[in-house]
């Protein structure tokens, strides 16, 4: 039997699809996710005891950068964002990629993503959807677009919520700690796009395709280059339609759910501890297993994260900018 939790997320999605008694078509429904981008995979080596670390020859230091990822149920990719460490201005040998639209750039501190990058990446998105809209057919081209992403704590933004509502987006949080289970990404992409992703950084470091200033502008274009490359070989419409009938999203089925390995009741044990963590988190605005781009949901997020003065930028109430 499957967990309410589960339950409740399947019917979540169910009426986010309907609008006017109108569903939402597979064009128009998105997975987004974020991923730290990792140079290799991860290997064991033995050294000597009087040796305490090992330097890889060859390979330039890797910076950290953060992939915001996002594509349809039908297969059709969203061009990533790439949050830069700390940079003003976007490196020359990387021009090239946001000129052929291959993707988006932006930059925080350390490469991390927060409600200013989301926000970016809204807007950004509410663009590119509004152009691929236009190649649609008329029948669903105007038809509400659906956002099903994590509760990560940049979805708190109530400017960029009200943005996707003002755009004909809702967008819906899975529930919490369930991403392995319900999130398209994890499910069906993530693990190809590593291995695919490690694979051309690879080649390309051992044959340059060009001369480069330096070895970090080199290492920049390189993560770049391959995480697009991996990224358009591990989107497909059997990838992504597969992964999404395993997640219950595209059909919405509870009954895909049942043969998921991770889905189990809980034991009495499991269900006396998930009470108390559920006590000690009463008090705590949870986002999760909720649909963010209401209204009453937008305020109530902008009252939450008000009292934070470095979050004012981003709470403005929707009545603000209908009297304007």
């Amino acid at each position: 039997m499957v967990t309410d939790l589960l339950r409740l997320i399947v019917l979540l999605c169910r009426r986010s699809y309907q609008c006017q008694h109108q569903s939402t078509p597979e064009e128009l429904i998105f997975s987004i996710d974020e991923t730290f981008i990792n140079k290799f995979k991860k290997k064991k080596v033995a050294l000597p005891e009087e040796i305490e670390h090992m330097i890889a020859k060859g390979i330039p230091n890797f910076p950290h950068i953060t992939a915001l990822c996002g594509c349809s149920m039908t297969g059709k990719s969203v061009p990533p964002l790439f949050v830069l460490p700390c940079i003003a201005e976007l490196p020359r040998e990387l021009k090239v990629f946001q000129r052929k639209r291959h993707c988006w750039f932006t930059s925080t501190p350390k490469g991390w993503v927060n409600r200013s990058v989301f926000l970016l990446y809204c807007i950004f998105f509410i663009e590119w959807l509004n152009f691929e809209r236009q190649r649609m057919p008329e029948d669903i081209r105007d038809k509400p677009a659906l956002i099903v992403c994590d509760g990560h704590s940049s979805r708190k933004n109530p400017l960029a919520l009200f943005l996707l509502a003002s755009a004909n987006i809702k967008l819906i949080v899975l529930p919490a700690h369930t991403t392995h289970i319900l999130q398209v990404f994890d499910v069906g992409i993530a693990k190809r796009l590593k291995s695919k992703f490690t694979d051309y950084l690879r080649d390309y470091i051992k044959a340059p395709k060009q001369e480069f200033n330096s070895n970090a502008a080199m290492m920049r274009y390189a993560i770049i280059y391959s995480f697009i490359s991996a990224w358009q070989e591990s989107v497909s419409l059997r990838t992504v339609q597969n992964a999404a009938a395993a997640c219950g999203l595209c059909p919405c089925s509870v009954e895909a759910l049942k043969h998921n390995k991770y889905v189990r009741e809980l034991t009495p044990a499991e269900n006396e501890l998930q009470e108390k963590r559920n006590y000690r988190n009463r008090n705590r605005f949870n986002i999760n297993g909720e649909e963010l781009t209401t209204m009453d949901m937008i305020c109530a997020i902008s009252d939450n994260i008000k009292k934070n003065p470095a979050n004012h930028r981003f709470c403005r109430k929707p009545e603000q900018d209908t009297k304007e």
